[in-house]
């Protein structure tokens, strides 16, 4: 377990979003920091990406720091823009297509912890459906 309570983002662990979207990076897992009820990280999609929809088994949320895009979940389709938080329970689908000028770069925090230990082992495919 780590130890690091401060984490400079060229620090963080970083590789390949799923279905090479873009680029995660993470900044306090357990392993890094100790932290055992969250995660955290930096993501940036890449402009005109359409991510595949997925979902995960703990809630998590976003906020948008820059880009645009639009936001699919539960049925409804959300504008995704810099200032906004997104919450998405737990199980639920969603998908995130980013607007075809900017990438898209939003913090990501799972409570309790999980898809970050996927994306680390897995990368691009942490989140394929089974087949």
């Amino acid at each position: 377990m780590g130890e690091k309570y401060v984490v400079p983002l060229k620090e963080a662990i970083t590789g390949v979003l799923h279905g090479r979207a873009g680029t995660f990076r993470i900044l306090i897992d357990e392993e890094i920091s100790g932290a055992k009820h969250f995660s955290l990280l930096v993501n940036t999609m890449n402009a005109g990406v359409t991510g595949s929809e997925h979902k995960h088994d703990v809630e998590h949320c976003w906020y948008i720091l820059s880009g645009q895009g639009t936001m699919f979940m539960a049925g409804k389709v959300f504008p995704l823009e810099p200032e906004m938080a997104v919450f998405a329970p737990a199980q639920m689908l969603h998908k995130i297509v980013v607007g075809p000028d900017e990438d898209l770069t939003y913090i990501v925090v799972y409570a309790p912890p999980g898809p970050e230990q996927q994306l680390k082992k897995l990368g691009e495919h942490a989140f394929d459906a089974p087949k």
